[in-house]
């Protein structure tokens, strides 16, 4: 378990750096070719360098400390008080004393889909988030499966790694719209000795730009692979371990599988969920491949092998 920790906190130092070096590359490249299509100073390369650099280092910050809050305001979630639902909160009570960690906030989408993540920056700075229709549709043996399976991605530090995912996410598809709208609405051609070259070099930065607008979706979806479906087997394991009955978080998962869609999930947000959050929309060529939860049958079939066949439906 604690081999698990430090393996996700290196995970994410190193997902940071790999962001700071991404974003100064595509303000160098933006600047090399300012200088070349308008000709104005031949420092412009290191001027956008400087700066994406600075914006980098400050998105890297603002995601550790605040991108638990991007995620709640991105998807639309709400706190709920003891007095408003109190099952639910005697629940994640319960199972954080016997997980060992501090209680969660615990948060509501009002959803009729059925679904359910958490996200923070630590065990001491953590929410869990559930969607109405998961509430109002599970069991509480179903119900304490899930909140388990979230409390062990709490405990393991799974949290902090997908949460700033999110928002390292969300700027990989901001900057390819960026590159091409420049591109496409930038103005005429350097009148220079240099024009040639200066064209060619348009030409080839537009397709660049095409091309990373185009990926963008694949980036973004390896980015969230980085966080490895296997976590999802390893929350599953130690949320069964947690709740001590693992047909629980089995038969919630099988009806999960059936009414997952969550309107406020989005690319850049939909690794975080138990279950895939755009449910049949997601049935496509490929889905499997690049898809960022393991598939639910195999989960399912896991649980059961733990459960030994006791109070599986």
């Amino acid at each position: 378990m604690y081999e698990e920790i430090a393996k996700n906190r290196t995970k994410t130092v190193f997902i940071i750096m790999g962001f700071i070096l991404f974003i100064a590359l595509v303000g160098f490249a933006l600047g090399y070719y300012i200088d070349y299509r308008y000709g104005i100073s031949g420092n412009y390369s290191i001027v956008f360098m400087i700066l994406a650099l600075i914006i980098a280092i400050i998105m890297s910050f603002s995601s550790y400390y605040y991108s638990d809050k991007i995620v709640l305001a991105l998807t639309r979630a709400r706190p709920i008080s003891r007095g408003e639902n109190p099952r639910i909160y005697y629940m994640v009570e319960g199972l954080s004393i016997a997980a060992g960690i501090p209680m969660p906030g615990i948060y509501v989408i009002e959803d009729s889909g059925m679904n359910a993540f958490a996200t923070g920056r630590n065990p001491q700075r953590s929410v869990v988030v559930f969607t109405r229709g998961l509430l109002d549709n599970l069991n509480d043996e179903e119900l304490k499966g899930v909140i388990s399976h979230e409390l062990s991605h709490i405990k393991n530090y799974d949290i902090l790694l997908g949460t700033i995912i999110v928002v390292f996410v969300g700027m990989v598809s901001i900057i390819s719209n960026i590159i091409l709208r420049s591109f496409i609405f930038g103005g005429g051609r350097r009148r220079s000795s240099r024009s040639s070259g200066g064209g060619l070099l348009s030409v080839i930065f537009l397709v660049l730009g095409l091309v990373l607008l185009i990926l963008s979706p694949i980036i973004a979806t390896l980015i969230r692979l980085a966080i490895s479906r296997n976590r999802e087997f390893l929350a599953d394991s130690t949320g069964a371990l947690v709740s001590r009955y693992p047909a629980g978080l089995a038969n919630a998962l099988r009806k999960i599988s059936r009414h997952s869609e969550v309107r406020t999930a989005s690319n850049a947000t939909a690794h975080l969920f138990i279950a895939n959050p755009f449910g049949g929309k997601a049935k496509a060529a490929f889905s499997n491949l690049f898809n960022t939860h393991p598939p639910t049958e195999e989960r399912i079939k896991r649980l059961e092998r733990m459960s030994l066949g006791v109070g599986v439906k």
